[in-house]
């Protein structure tokens, strides 16, 4: 009896153990698909200026290759603060090259190539009710003006614009600084103020302007203009330099048509 007793625990124990083994097994197995599934996506940092068109080249390029993109929209130097900050991250798409130009000083740039150029143009409402034709306009007296936050690329250019003018119109920063009302942290909040009849007027990329019903395109004389151009970089920072190196090519060829399709004046390398 003690010996049936001994063999029927045995049996047991082994039975168990067995258990406890395909236990284990399976839980590595979906470690293991789970740590797959994480490699087959990257991290894109990306100014707001470009979301349209980023947007679509993710859904073309999931369906190509089967890798997620997932994105950090916000104003560039808001993205550059984070992957400063953070040292994480494969792509980074700036609205401007001054902001990949600091990262490759850091290190962080392994590669990078211009795709796509920003146009600074003037936005009114529909109508143009205020009769705004020149930036020489935006000095008038009660016109409510909208801008971008210095600290991402349309701030920043259109203050460059703004010396640029001066040669001519002496002063006109201070004059037109004194009807801004509001600053947005990306370019599209700038612009959503006029559409939403909270300003008269705003600076905003050539891109954004055509793709809203809500404003009216004016202009900014060329003599005074500065054009940007739009970079994609890949950051040396990243975990899986295969999949960003695939994303980073498919933006610089299949997406170029996409950001034409959205108003872009594309860059042939």
């Amino acid at each position: 009896m003690k010996n049936n007793t001994k063999k029927n625990n045995f049996i047991i124990g082994s039975v168990l153990m067995m258990l406890i083994i395909s236990v284990i097994s399976l839980s590595g197995c979906v470690n293991n698909t789970e740590n797959e599934n994480a490699l087959a996506s990257i991290h894109a940092y990306v100014g707001a200026g470009m979301q349209q068109p980023m947007d679509e080249i993710a859904v073309e390029f999931e369906k190509k290759y089967n890798i997620k993109v997932n994105y950090d929209y916000s104003g560039s130097g808001a993205l550059y603060s984070k992957i400063t900050a953070s040292n994480k991250g494969d792509i980074y798409m700036p609205g401007a090259y001054f902001y990949i130009e600091k990262l490759d000083k850091e290190g962080k740039i392994i590669n990078y190539t211009n795709i796509t150029k920003h146009i600074p143009v003037i936005v009114v409402k529909n109508g143009n009710p205020k009769n705004i034709t020149s930036i020489k306009d935006l000095e008038k007296e009660n016109i409510k003006i909208s801008l971008g936050e210095e600290n991402i690329a349309i701030g920043r250019t259109f203050k460059k614009i703004l010396k640029n003018a001066e040669n001519d119109n002496p002063n006109m920063t201070q004059k037109i600084e004194k009807n801004v009302v509001v600053r947005g942290a990306t370019v599209k909040q700038a612009l959503m103020y006029v559409e939403l009849n909270q300003a008269d007027a705003a600076v905003v990329w050539r891109a954004d302007a055509i793709a809203s019903d809500k404003v009216s395109i004016i202009p900014i004389d060329s003599k005074y203009n500065t054009i940007k151009t739009v970079p994609i970089g890949i950051l040396s920072l990243t975990k899986n330099r295969k999949n960003a190196e695939l994303f980073y090519n498919f933006v610089n060829n299949e997406g170029k048509a996409i950001f034409k399709k959205y108003g872009f004046e594309i860059i042939d390398n």
